[in-house]
């Protein structure tokens, strides 16, 4: 993690993000505990049973939609945790491999380069139908 002499900080890393969405499956969660309703109320106290029938299926639908949603979040919480055990692995791989690969003499210069190390393009088989143009 840096700061620049903005003051800005930059953040690396997908720990945060999880998390991130960690805390937000527990607010999904206080949201859902919030909604739910603490007691049971006369028909009367709502507005008659056509408003309280309303309210009680206001109410479970949104239980139902809280609880989803409190669900995914941690589910992919953990999906982004498991992703970044598996990119650390890979990284560490492809660290390994790179340090394995020879390289010619001079290969960051240009000088003695081979045609495995070359960075210049390989020639054609045939010349390119563009030349005459």
């Amino acid at each position: 993690m840096g700061t620049s002499s903005d003051g800005y900080t930059v953040k690396s890393g997908i720990s945060g993000q999880a998390k991130d969405l960690d805390a937000a499956g527990n607010d999904a969660g206080k949201i859902g505990e919030a909604i739910r309703p603490a007691m049971c109320y006369m028909d009367d106290a709502l507005g008659g049973p056509d408003a309280a029938a309303a309210f009680n299926a206001y109410a479970a639908a949104w239980e139902a939609e809280v609880a989803a949603l409190e669900s995914a979040l941690h589910e992919l919480a953990d999906k982004v945790r498991l992703s970044k055990g598996a990119y650390r692995g890979s990284d560490g791989l492809v660290a390994t491999s790179a340090h394995r690969v020879a390289v010619g003499k001079g290969a960051h210069t240009g000088v003695g380069e081979s045609a495995l190390t070359s960075t210049t393009p390989a020639r054609a088989g045939r010349p390119s139908a563009l030349a005459d143009y």
